[in-house]
């Protein structure tokens, strides 16, 4: 991997934030220090997919897909950053649906042209999709009324979300490759040589664990930096938290898209996407009950209304089972305009 250098980073954001340096300089550091870790989680994670068969493989793939997400927010959740970590969830699911699927479009049509996906995968996607929309103005609405019940509310809608996830893993289990299931069971097809599963997993475990250190003196040094910089802390957790944190699927689309797998791409997006909403974001949640922070799935309005309009503009763009190079770009200026909007949107 060409960002395998940028691991230095790793001691340098450490022992900045160790000996008390200036935030942005902390800041650099650490999203510096994200992007290596990233990609090593996601080559780990594809490697020890590909060692246990399609179906097993994944199921780890899918499970372990978002590990960084779901670090990044545990670790900010901690340092008290409710609003932050949102911020980071809103910030993959458009880096997911409008970033990794416009530039594997732009990468894909650019090389191959026009090309096309499996209809049928198409319909339960673009379905989930809209069902993962709706589940985030369920309780903004409910905070028209009764804004001080939303954490009980987001408490039940953790277990319903929890449950249908159970749900598609069972499914993906008891009859893979029927695509019924929300997430693909073959997600990856690693060409590149295998390595051990134990080597994978110290890879994993190693690189989740820096990640976790590095994520915690970034959520540290985040809002001061912002605050110098004159941005939100909104805008920071979606663009830098939500960016960064999704760099793996973003690298791994480009390389399907290239390799010409369509369907791989709309797993690794559309299947990512659905994966934060049915998984990570409820997980988040009784993490925050266990942290003693007050985490629901009560989102800002743009950030409904955001994520509303990726899911919508995704779904209209890839319904017809063709996929070209000037999606692609479409997707990548939807979320161009989006981040503009973010920047002008106060605390």
């Amino acid at each position: 991997m060409t960002a395998r250098w940028f691991l230095a980073a790793v001691p340098l954001a450490v022992g900045l934030a160790w000996f008390g340096a200036p935030p942005i300089a902390v800041s650099i550091a650490a999203l510096a220090a994200i992007v290596p870790l990233v990609g090593l989680i996601g080559d780990a994670t594809e490697h020890l997919a590909a060692r246990q068969g399609p179906v097993a493989g994944g199921l780890v793939n899918s499970t372990l897909n978002n590990l960084p997400e779901l670090i990044i927010g545990v670790v900010a959740l901690s340092n008290g950053l409710s609003g932050v970590v949102k911020a980071s969830l809103t910030g993959a699911i458009l880096a997911n649906l409008l970033v990794s699927l416009g530039v594997a479009l732009l990468a894909g049509g650019l090389r191959h042209g026009e090309q096309r996906i499996d209809r049928r995968r198409l319909n339960v996607s673009a379905s989930m999709l809209m069902i993962c929309a709706f589940c985030f103005i369920v309780p903004a609405a409910f905070t028209l009324g009764a804004p001080e019940g939303t954490r009980g509310l987001s408490l039940e809608m953790s277990v319903v979300l929890l449950g249908m996830y159970v749900v598609n893993l069972a499914v993906t289990i008891l009859a893979p490759g029927n695509d019924t299931g929300l997430l693909a069971a073959e997600q990856h097809h690693d060409d590149a040589p295998q390595r051990s599963s134990w080597r994978s997993l110290t890879v994993l475990g190693v690189s989740a664990t820096l990640l976790a250190l590095v994520s915690d003196a970034l959520s540290e040094a985040l809002v001061p930096t912002a605050r110098s910089l004159g941005l939100s802390d909104t805008f920071s957790g979606i663009v830098f938290l939500g960016g960064v944190g999704s760099l793996g699927e973003i690298l791994a689309c480009a390389r399907f898209a290239r390799q010409g797998k369509p369907s791989l791409v709309l797993s690794a997006t559309v299947g990512s996407t659905i994966q934060i909403v049915l998984l990570v974001a409820p997980l988040l949640v009784f993490a925050g009950i266990l942290l003693g922070q007050p985490m629901d799935l009560a989102f800002t309005s743009f950030e409904v209304v955001a994520i509303v309009l990726a899911t919508v503009i995704t779904r209209e763009l890839i319904q017809d089972g063709r996929a070209n190079w000037f999606e692609g770009c479409l997707l990548l200026g939807v979320y161009v305009i989006l981040a503009i909007g973010f920047f002008h949107l106060p605390d």
